[in-house]
């Protein structure tokens, strides 16, 4: 059993990651760590904040059981500790990502890795010298619906590929939310872009690059808050991909074939109690459905993998540059 803890008593760890860690026959939960005053900011006035902070650990404790860790220097340092999982911010991920390392704990990063390809590369090769595997937690990669349009695709059930198109918004969120703090790392790219990245370039191959992007601030942040990118492959095939935090809610698939289309909503955020659908339109009409799967389980137990399996770990670390150097390329194009 991998022991893992949580840095932070984040929504997203609440409701998601230790539920489905829960389940795990590899993945033991050992506990979460509140900030210190020290650790908050590099402040030490945030009385308030700690002790808001403090009572979220205490509902993680009463749902889940586990410890509550007094400081992310505390649980870092723990030897109850394998492994960490990391949900701040992204504009924290470095910071905390390399210290995890460098204490020789493994590392599951929400997503995105890092908030700059040129970070990402220092996190690579901290995990490589202080031999950790690495996880970014795009979970729904890992869910059977992904796997199941990736068959459909292989199989040529909709003819060869001619068009990709994906989707991933939902609507504003109120200027205190940290995506639309750029000190946090926020943004639509780093956000809810991401999602749609990693999908196309699973589906195009490993020479996608990116030929075109728009990023938009909205509401006078300083952060983009929607944009949409093109990316192709060695063979023509383009992807296009739109995404927003200001935007009607969407999170969707469709896929152009020479003799059919595939289209699936929800690609990206099923529950694990969520039946998915994916319609199948062309010389004949069908319908599959995918079983309710716990992608955050799949993610994590696939991270737990990483640990023991170094080829594994490798094609991890791989796929987590790849998916680095996508977005820093959009925001370049864009800019």
């Amino acid at each position: 059993m991998i022991r893992i803890g949580v840095l932070a008593p984040s929504d997203i760890a609440y409701r998601r990651f230790i539920p489905a860690i829960k389940k795990s026959q590899l993945i033991e939960y050992i506990g979460v760590a509140c900030a210190c005053n020290s650790e908050w900011n590099e402040k030490a006035d945030n009385n308030d904040i700690i002790e808001s902070e403090f009572l979220k650990a205490k509902k993680f404790q009463d749902a889940f059981g586990g410890s509550i860790f007094n400081g992310y220097h505390s649980l870092i340092s723990s030897d109850k500790i394998d492994a960490i999982y990391v949900p701040l911010p992204p504009g924290l991920h470095f910071k905390w990502g390399m210290k995890v390392m460098e204490a020789g704990k493994h590392l599951l990063m929400e997503k995105p890795f890092s908030d700059s390809l040129e970070n990402t590369v220092k996190m690579i090769d901290a995990a490589k010298a202080n031999n950790v595997a690495v996880h970014e937690n795009y979970a729904f990669i890992y869910h059977k619906q992904i796997e199941t349009i990736c068959n459909i695709v292989a199989e040529g059930k909709i003819g060869d590929l001619r068009l990709i198109r994906s989707a991933f918004g939902f609507p504003y969120r109120g200027e205190n939310d940290f995506r639309y703090r750029k000190s946090m790392g926020g943004g639509s790219l780093m956000d809810c872009g991401g999602y749609p990245t990693r999908l196309a370039s699973l589906l195009l191959g490993r020479s996608t690059e990116i030929v075109m992007s728009s990023l938009n601030s909205a509401k006078e942040h300083d952060v983009d808050v929607f944009g949409n990118a093109t990316l192709r492959n060695d063979k023509g095939i383009n992807a296009q991909i739109a995404f927003g935090m200001d935007n009607a809610y969407k999170c969707e698939l469709e896929i152009w074939g020479s003799t059919g289309t595939l289209f699936t909503k929800r690609v990206f955020t099923p529950t694990a109690d969520m039946e998915t659908v994916i319609n199948i339109n062309g010389e004949s009409e069908q319908r599959i459905v995918v079983q309710p799967d716990d992608q955050f389980l799949n993610s994590a137990e696939h991270f737990a993998k990483c640990i023991t399996d170094s080829n594994l770990r490798e094609k991890r670390m791989n796929e987590i540059y790849t998916q680095s150097k996508l977005i820093n390329d959009i925001r370049r194009l864009a800019e």
